[in-house]
C-alpha cells in the first residue's frame, strides 16, 4: 500500500510537470559569421521581453543554441559576439499552437561592434581565428589595464611597440586603424595612445583585408571595437589610475629635472537609453611619465682617415598626455533603420626631454689617439626637448537600413579638423666634466611649426544577399584632405643675446591629398568551401606645393616647386576556406596593397633633434607597393585550439629611413667639425617577410587558460643608399604568453610576456629585447560593479632597447657608425579602480580620422 501511495506521488508529480511544460516552449537556432558561414560557438544570446532581459545562452561547439521553458509570449532576442555586429531578432511569437521556434541560422557580420551587456560564464577563447582576420579577446589582457589600447596590442603576437611608442604589425609601422566602423589615416600610436584599454572589449588584426577596406598600409588593418551598452535608464561607468615608482624616482643633477615614472588619470562615460533612442557621451585623461636615460656612441670618417667621437649619456625623460570628449546619438527610425551622430575632441601632447653629456674627440676606430692629430677632448652638455601637440575635431553622422530583399545600405560622411603642431628647443654649453658645472652657452635653436588640417570622407555600401545563397557588396568610399604646414627655424646670437629667423631653412607646403575609391566583393559557399574574391579602384590625385624649392636637401637632386601624382591603382584580393572537419579548416588569403607616405615624411623641413642629429622629409617621396599571400592551418584537439599560419610579405618601392654625413658649413653654427649625421626618407629598394606564426589556445579546466603566439620568419632588405648596395638578412623571431587563472568568482590573477629576437634594418640592427608583467585583479561579490586592480609591469627590469645604425659611401667605406641604448625604469606599479552602474563599457567613439596620421 505504501508503494503505491508513492507511485501515485510520482504519477501526479509527473503529470504536473508535463502540463507545466506543455505551458512554455522552446526557441532555438545557429549562429553564423556572414561572410564565411562558419559556425561561432560561445556566441552570447539574450532574450527580452519588453525590453527587459528574462533569460539567455550560449551557442555551443557547433554553433547551436536553445533557450526552453519560454511562456507563450511575443520576445526580442539578441546575439552578439566579439568582433561581430549584434543581431536583433524581432516579434518572435510563442504560443500554445507553436511551442517550438526555430530562427535558423542566424549569421553576424564581421564589424566593430562588440558585446552587449549579457553575462556569460562560458570560458571565451584569447583569440578567434576567421577567414580574414583574429579577433582578441582585450578582457583576458589584464596586465594592460589603466593603460591604453597601445599596452594592450603589446600583447599581441603579430604586433610589437618601440621604445618611442611607434606600433608595428610584422614589422612595418605603416597600418590602418578603424575605430567602431570608421577607417582612420592616423599616426597609429597617437590614435592608440587616446583610448582607453578598460573601453576595449575586442581587437581584430586583418593583415590580408579584403577588398571592402582601404587598400592603404603595408601592415593590413587593425580594428579596435570599444564596448557596447544598452540598458534602459541611465547607466555609468567610471574608471580612476595611479601608478608609478617611487624607489627609481631621480633627480637629474645638471638640470635639475624630476625624472619619474608617476603616471595617473581616469574616465567617466554616461549613456541613456529609451526604446529607439541612445544618447551617450564622457571623457578621460591620462597622463603617463617614463623614467629613462640613453647612452650613445657615434663615429664620423674625416679627410684625414681619423674619425670624430661623440660619446653621449644623460637622463631622457618622457611624457604623454591624453584628454578627450564624446557625445553621441543612435536612433532606431523603425526595426530595420538607425540614424546616428557622433562628435569626438581629443587632445595629444608627447614629448621627451634630453639631457646629454657629450665626450667629443678624435682618434681611430676604437677611440684610440692617431699620431700627429690633435685629440681635441672636449665636453658639451644638449640639453633639448622636443614636444608635439595634437587638437582633433571629428564629427560623422550614419545612416543604415535593411530592405525586404535581404539587401542593406549604409551612408556614412565624415569630417575632421586638426591642429598639429610641434616645438624643438636645442641648446649647447661648454661643460667642465671635473666638476660637473655647466659653462657658457655656445648655441642655441628653436624650430616650430604649426599644420591645421581639414579632412572629407563618405561612404555608400550596399550589400544584396542573392538567390543562390551568395552575398554581393558595392561600395564608393572617397576621401580628401588638406594639409598645411609652416615651419619657423629660430637662432641665438650668444653675443648679442638676440634672436633673428633664420629664413634660408624656413619653409611652408600645402598638400591637397584626394583619393577616390570604389570596391566590390563577392561571397560564395559551396558545401565545405567558402570563397571571398574582391577587387579595389584607388585614383590618387595629390599636389603638394613648395614655398622655398631652394630648401636644402641632401640628395643629389634639385627640388620642384610643385609635385604631382595622379594614378590609378587596381587591389585584388581573394579569401578562401575549407572546412575539413567541423573544427579544422584551411584558410588562404592574398591581396595587393599600397603606402602612401605622410606628410610627415614629406616635408622639408630641416629639425636638429640632437647636437649630432638632424632630420629632414623628402617631398620627391613615391608610394610602396606590397603582395601579401598567407595560408593558414586551424586545428582543434579537445579543448585546445591552433592556428598555424604561413605568409609572405614583398614590398615594392620601399621607403627606408636612411643615415649619411653631411659637410655643409652654411647650417647655423653647426658642430664643431662642421660634418653632421643627417637622415631623411627615401624610395631606396624592396623588403620580404617569409615565414610563419603559430597561435595556441590552450585550457586546464575552467579556471586557467593560456594564449601562446609566435612566429619566424626571414627578413630581407634590399637597396641602393647613396650609392651602396645594402643587402641586408636576419631571421627574427618572437614570443609572447598570457595566462589567465581565475582563482575564484572575485579574485584573477594574470601574467604575460614578451620576447623578440635583433633584427636588421636598412642600415644597421636592433637588439633582442624582453619584458614580462603580472596583475592581480578583484571584483567583490559583495561590492557590485566594483573592479579594482593591481599591477606590476617590467616584472624583470628589462625594458631596454638597444639599436645600431651605420653608413657606408659609394666605395664601401664606412663613413659613420652609431650605437644607442634606452633604458626605462622598472618595475613600475599601478592601481586602479573601476565601478559601472548598470553596464560597464563606452560607447563607440568616432576618433581623428586623418590629422593623427601626421601628427
Amino acid at each position: 500500500m505504501k508503494h503505491i501511495k508513492h507511485l501515485l506521488v510520482v504519477a501526479v508529480a509527473f503529470l504536473g510537470s508535463v502540463g507545466a511544460l506543455a505551458q512554455t516552449g522552446v526557441i532555438k537556432g545557429r549562429v553564423i559569421a556572414a561572410g564565411s558561414k562558419e559556425s561561432i560557438p560561445f556566441a552570447s544570446i539574450a532574450l527580452f521581453e519588453n525590453e527587459q532581459l528574462i533569460n539567455g545562452a550560449v551557442s555551443n561547439e557547433k554553433g547551436d543554441f536553445k533557450i526552453d521553458k519560454v511562456k507563450p509570449g511575443t520576445y526580442q532576442l539578441s546575439v552578439s559576439f566579439l568582433g561581430f555586429e549584434t543581431r536583433e531578432i524581432l516579434s518572435i511569437e510563442l504560443s500554445k499552437d507553436n511551442r517550438i521556434v526555430d530562427v535558423n541560422q542566424v549569421s553576424l557580420k564581421a564589424s566593430n561592434v562588440s558585446l552587449q551587456g549579457v553575462e556569460v560564464t562560458a570560458n571565451a577563447q584569447t583569440v578567434k581565428t576567421g577567414i580574414d582576420r583574429k579577433t582578441y579577446n582585450a578582457a583576458d589582457f589584464a596586465t594592460a589595464k589603466g593603460g591604453s589600447a597601445t599596452d594592450v596590442l603589446n600583447k599581441l603576437p603579430a604586433v610589437s611597440v618601440g621604445p618611442d611608442g611607434a606600433v608595428s604589425v610584422r614589422g612595418t609601422t605603416d597600418f590602418m586603424v578603424y575605430l567602431n566602423g570608421k577607417p582612420t589615416q592616423m599616426e597609429a600610436s597617437v590614435l592608440l595612445g587616446q583610448i582607453q584599454s578598460e573601453s576595449i572589449a575586442s581587437i581584430d588584426v586583418i593583415t590580408v583585408p579584403t577588398a571592402k577596406y582601404d587598400a592603404q598600409g603595408k601592415g593590413g588593418i587593425i580594428i579596435i571595437s570599444t564596448k557596447k551598452q544598452a540598458l534602459n535608464g541611465l547607466s555609468v561607468a567610471a574608471n580612476g589610475l595611479i601608478g608609478g615608482a617611487a624607489y627609481n624616482n631621480l633627480t637629474d643633477p645638471i638640470s635639475g629635472f624630476e625624472n619619474n615614472d608617476n603616471r595617473y588619470g581616469g574616465g567617466l562615460s554616461l549613456m541613456y537609453h529609451k526604446n529607439a533612442l541612445t544618447v551617450y557621451g564622457g571623457g578621460s585623461y591620462n597622463r603617463r611619465n617614463v623614467n629613462g636615460m640613453r647612452t650613445g656612441d657615434a663615429r664620423i670618417l674625416q679627410e684625414d682617415g681619423t674619425f670624430y667621437h661623440m660619446v653621449a649619456a644623460g637622463e631622457r625623460p618622457e611624457w604623454y598626455i591624453n584628454y578627450s570628449a564624446n557625445a553621441g546619438i543612435d536612433y532606431r527610425l523603425s526595426n530595420k533603420s538607425m540614424v546616428s551622430a557622433s562628435y569626438y575632441y581629443g587632445d595629444r601632447q608627447e614629448g621627451r626631454s634630453a639631457f646629454y653629456v657629450y665626450n667629443n674627440f678624435y682618434g681611430d676606430a676604437h677611440k684610440q689617439p692617431v699620431a700627429g692629430i690633435d685629440p681635441q677632448n672636449e665636453y658639451v652638455y644638449n640639453p633639448n626637448t622636443d614636444d608635439r601637440y595634437g587638437e582633433f575635431h571629428t564629427s560623422n553622422i550614419d545612416y543604415s537600413t535593411q530592405f525586404d530583399d535581404n539587401s542593406s545600405l549604409k551612408l556614412s560622411l565624415l569630417y575632421e579638423y586638426s591642429k598639429l603642431s610641434r616645438a624643438l628647443d636645442n641648446e649647447d654649453y661648454d661643460f667642465d666634466n671635473g666638476t660637473q658645472t655647466i659653462g657658457r652657452v655656445r648655441r642655441h635653436f628653436r624650430q616650430t611649426d604649426e599644420a591645421p588640417l581639414h579632412g572629407y570622407r563618405f561612404s555608400v555600401d550596399y550589400e544584396k544577399v542573392l538567390d543562390n545563397g551568395h552575398t554581393l557588396s558595392l561600395g564608393l568610399q572617397p576621401q580628401y584632405i588638406t594639409h598645411d604646414d609652416a615651419f619657423n627655424y629660430d637662432t641665438l646670437n650668444v653675443t648679442k643675446g638676440e634672436w633673428a629667423s633664420f629664413e634660408s631653412l624656413e619653409n611652408n607646403i600645402e598638400l591637397t591629398r584626394g583619393v577616390y575609391a570604389a570596391y566590390i566583393d563577392y561571397l560564395a559557399k559551396w558545401n565545405k568551401l567558402t570563397m571571398i574574391a574582391g577587387v579595389r579602384v584607388e585614383y590618387t590625385d595629390q599636389a603638394m606645393e613648395i614655398a622655398n624649392p631652394d630648401y636644402f636637401n641632401m640628395f643629389d637632386r634639385e627640388m620642384a616647386a610643385d609635385y604631382q601624382t595622379q594614378q590609378m591603382d587596381w587591389f585584388p584580393t581573394l579569401h578562401m576556406n575549407y572546412a575539413l572537419n567541423e573544427t579544422n579548416g584551411v584558410t588562404l588569403a592574398a591581396s595587393r596593397r599600397i603606402n602612401r607616405p605622410a606628410t610627415k615624411n614629406m616635408a622639408p623641413f630641416l629639425y636638429r633633434r640632437h647636437y649630432e642629429v638632424y632630420l629632414i622629409g623628402d617631398p620627391s617621396l613615391e608610394p610602396e607597393y606590397l603582395s601579401n599571400l598567407e595560408v593558414s592551418l586551424d586545428k582543434r584537439i579537445g579543448q585546445q585550439k591552433f592556428t598555424l599560419t604561413g605568409f609572405y610579405r614583398g614590398t615594392d618601392n620601399a621607403v627606408f629611413r636612411v643615415n649619411t654625413i653631411y659637410n655643409n658649413p652654411d647650417f647655423p653654427e653647426d658642430v664643431d667639425n662642421n660634418k653632421v649625421l643627417i637622415r631623411s626618407y627615401t624610395n631606396a629598394g624592396n623588403t620580404s617577410a617569409l615565414g610563419a606564426e603559430l597561435n595556441a589556445n590552450l585550457e586546464a579546466g575552467k579556471q586557467l587558460k593560456m594564449f601562446v603566439g609566435g612566429s619566424i620568419y626571414h627578413y630581407n632588405v634590399n637597396g641602393d643608399v647613396f650609392g651602396y648596395q645594402e643587402d641586408n638578412s636576419s631571421t627574427n623571431w618572437n614570443l609572447k604568453g598570457n595566462v589567465n587563472w581565475h582563482i575564484n568568482k572575485a579574485w584573477r590573477l594574470t601574467t604575460d610576456f614578451d620576447v623578440k629576437s635583433a633584427t636588421v634594418t636598412a642600415q644597421g640592427r636592433d637588439e633582442l629585447f624582453y619584458l614580462a608583467n603580472a596583475a592581480i585583479n578583484y571584483q567583490p561579490q559583495k561590492l557590485a560593479g566594483w573592479d579594482f586592480s593591481l599591477r606590476v609591469l617590467d616584472v624583470l627590469a628589462s625594458n631596454d632597447k638597444a639599436l645600431s645604425t651605420r653608413a657606408y659611401d659609394a666605395n664601401a667605406v664606412e663613413i659613420f657608425y652609431q650605437a644607442t641604448e634606452y633604458r626605462r625604469q622598472g618595475p613600475i606599479v599601478e592601481f586602479s579602480v573601476n565601478y559601472s552602474l548598470n553596464l560597464k563599457g563606452n560607447k563607440k567613439k568616432t576618433g581623428s580620422t586623418f590629422g593623427k596620421e601626421q601628427f
